[in-house]
């Protein structure tokens, strides 16, 4: 019996150990914005934590799971590796190929 998976934007069957695998971790950058000690010492920290609360009771658990973090794997046969590889996230292209 064959392991195959199918190719994720075509669909075409390819054997496991033929594909090729993509995976995408998206999160917010890690970085702290900038904050003076005024600004910091002027915080009300529990009314700030309510806030946050509150606006975490319309939100679903995928919507607080985007917030935060999102990781996603992909398989692609040969030819949509060469082509995802040529353009990854998709954008139009406003010259010919190898000019962009």
């Amino acid at each position: 019996m064959s392991d195959e998976v199918e190719c994720n934007l075509c669909g075409r069957r390819v054997e496991r150990h033929a594909c090729y695998v993509v995976r995408m971790d998206v999160f917010a950058h890690p970085s702290v914005p900038p904050i003076t000690s005024e600004q910091l010492g002027g915080t009300d920290f529990d009314q700030t934590l309510d806030m946050l609360m509150d606006e975490m009771k319309h939100m679903s658990a995928d919507e607080l799971q985007d917030t935060v973090h999102r990781r996603f794997e992909y398989h692609l046969c040969f030819p949509c590796q060469r082509k995802f590889l040529a353009n990854p996230l998709g954008k139009p292209r406003s010259e010919r190929a190898g000019q962009n």
